[in-house]
């Protein structure tokens, strides 16, 4: 059975919130990680201190910096156009629909065709 634009569009909805779960996630291990650098930063610059070594001045202007996209309304959703073309299933040249390939062409990479 073909899928249909609109299955194609939900599994695509469902990869990007999984892909968006993922990337909150690792977000979230990143500030973590910065409050312990900040905490070990200060403890190695309090012992060097007490034994004459030098202190640790990195600061975390280093580390990437991550904001959260800006998502668009769900009511303005359905007004823009999707970028697609839709391609009879048995056509000569025709790509197997897989989560894989609907993955592939939402981020924009080559299906290796």
């Amino acid at each position: 059975m073909a899928k249909t634009f609109t299955d194609w569009m939900t599994e695509g909805e469902e990869l990007y919130s999984v892909a968006f779960r993922e990337y909150e996630n690792l977000q979230s291990q990143l500030h973590a990680l910065e409050a312990q650098l900040s905490a070990k930063k200060d403890e190695v610059n309090q012992i060097a201190g007490v034994i004459g070594k030098p202190q640790v001045d990195n600061d975390n202007a280093d580390l990437a910096r991550i904001e959260l996209p800006k998502t668009e309304p769900k009511n303005d959703r359905h007004d823009r156009k999707p970028l697609v073309q839709i391609v009879d299933r048995e056509s000569p040249g025709s790509i197997p629909a897989s989560r894989n390939t609907i993955a592939q062409a939402l981020t924009g990479r080559g299906l290796g065709r």
